[in-house]
């Protein structure tokens, strides 16, 4: 019992100490922070599991470089994440802790591919050192060809075939380069012995969670602001100056999960024109949300006799 409360006690240092005090007996040490740290008994170290902890570190850092590429913030989902890599560990770590991996990177999908992904395009690049001494005065024509050409195509003919004809022209892999050309809304980054893809694509239905926990966020914010107790309950209202974002969490299933998250005993969520009506909250506040103007409202519950009105009565 006192080796476990000595590690919580950085944690939770004043329940740690009462109940210390409690456990204390003639000649122990004054408090549970003057004990010393236990020693960890290497024996019972899941060596798999640390090495597999690291995988998701690595993969951690890379989903958040991804979604910074392409301005995703953590707290809005994403669609997939896609890692390709041809390590055994890599690929062991992300499936046995799947569970952890999607919540990590807040996604509805994480998978692992072996090889190569077969959403990856290619880009064709002509390498002139090559093509000017071979064809001469039509080097030019060449080299507009293969950057006119489907790159993906012409790379798995060149893999295939050993070369690919263009115009007549045969070009093989000493005349061309592939680069990596992403899809439209995919972002990468490298992490140890893979790669991350992250598709940072936005459906109606993700758009909705992300702007629900903007809001969830805000509200938070201004319960602090008001100094609510954890367990107090509140009405609010949410105006949205955006008919379709209004309309996406204005929804019974995201009315009820913001409401629960907030502990709202009441909500509203509405499109409104802007408007700055007089306040009839404890609390009124305009928020940009990614760019999208909303005024939110709350109070305690009981405080109002109109609960559950909305901003513009």
């Amino acid at each position: 019992m006192r080796r476990a409360i000595a590690l919580l006690a950085p944690f939770a240092p004043h329940i740690t100490e009462e109940i210390y005090q409690n456990l204390r007996l003639s000649g122990d040490l004054e408090s549970v922070h003057m004990l010393d740290w236990p020693e960890a008994d290497d024996l019972l170290v899941d060596q798999d599991l640390e090495a597999a902890m690291g995988v998701i570190r690595s993969f951690d850092d890379a989903v958040a470089t991804a979604r910074q590429a392409g301005r995703r913030k953590l707290r809005w989902p994403v669609k997939e994440v896609v890692v390709v890599t041809g390590s055994d560990e890599v690929k062991a770590a992300l499936e046995g802790l799947n569970n952890l991996a999607l919540i990590r990177a807040n996604a509805r999908t994480v998978r692992v591919v072996t090889g190569t992904w077969d959403r990856i395009l290619w880009r064709a690049e002509p390498v002139m050192r090559a093509i000017g001494p071979e064809f001469g005065r039509e080097a030019p024509k060449v080299k507009a060809l293969i950057e006119q050409a489907d790159g993906t195509a012409l790379k798995a003919a060149i893999e295939e075939e050993g070369k690919a004809e263009l115009d007549g022209y045969q070009i093989t892999a000493r005349h061309v380069t592939f680069a990596e050309a992403l899809p439209e809304g995919v972002f990468a980054a490298p992490m140890k012995d893979a790669t991350v893809y992250v598709d940072v694509t936005l459906t109606p239905d993700l758009e909705a969670e992300g702007y629900a926990r903007e809001v969830i966020r805000r509200i938070q914010e201004m319960r602090r602001q008001l100094d609510l107790d954890v367990d107090e309950f509140i009405v609010a209202a949410v105006n949205v100056a955006d008919e379709r974002v209004a309309a996406l969490i204005g929804v019974e299933e995201w009315e009820k999960e913001i409401a629960g998250e907030v502990r709202a005993a009441a909500l509203t969520v509405r499109y409104a024109d802007g408007k700055k009506p007089a306040g009839s909250f404890a609390l009124e506040k305009d928020w940009d949300v990614e760019g999208v103007q909303m005024r939110m409202g709350i109070s305690r519950a009981g405080e109002r006799p109109d609960q559950g009105r909305s901003l513009n009565g």
